[in-house]
């Protein structure tokens, strides 16, 4: 025995199959791409390699990360110019540096599905969220002290309630 359908249910599928018909994609503006981010190829130096030599591997990471966290140069993040390295293993991923910019003070939005009102305090327009790679020759130790220098370095820029994290490098060990 099978299941009768209501005319309720009819009715949404019918209405659900019109929209369907009905829908043409939105035409993209001549000469622009999607929300593409230039990315940049770095040496990346393994810290928690098990072996006397060191491991080296070709990574990419944000240009806009780069920028907002050193000025200069990625070297000031213990990373490179790239060398045909070799990419990463499966499953590896690089310790990185994360920072998060807010506003002082909060702007009223509210919930698409619910209505419901909530402060934001993301700044409006431009990035708000940035992680790079990071890397020590001084390996753990060096890399915490690095942190603790760029986040009291961008103190000022990140705002009332943003912050700065690290997250550690994950090795896999691959025969």
């Amino acid at each position: 025995m099978g299941h009768r359908k209501t005319v309720q249910q009819l009715k949404l599928q019918l209405q659900y199959a019109q929209a369907r018909k009905e829908y043409t994609p939105p035409v993209r503006e001549v000469g622009e791409s999607g929300k593409h981010r230039k990315s940049q190829k770095v040496r990346y130096e393994v810290m928690s390699h098990p072996g006397t030599d060191k491991l080296y591997y070709t990574i990419r990471g944000a240009f806009n990360s780069f920028e907002f966290f050193v000025e200069d140069t990625v070297a000031e993040l213990g990373l490179g110019a790239p060398v045909a390295d070799g990419s990463p293993p499966r499953g590896f991923k690089p310790a990185k540096i994360h920072a998060t910019k807010s506003n002082g003070e909060g702007t009223v939005k509210h919930a698409k599905d619910s209505g419901r009102p909530y402060l934001s305090y993301q700044p409006t327009g431009g990035q708000s969220s940035y992680s790079a790679p990071i890397s020590s020759r001084q390996g753990t130790t060096g890399v915490i002290t690095l942190v603790k220098t760029i986040a009291t370095a961008k103190k000022e820029v990140l705002g009332p309630y943003g912050r700065v994290w690290f997250t550690p490098e994950f090795y896999v060990l691959v025969d």
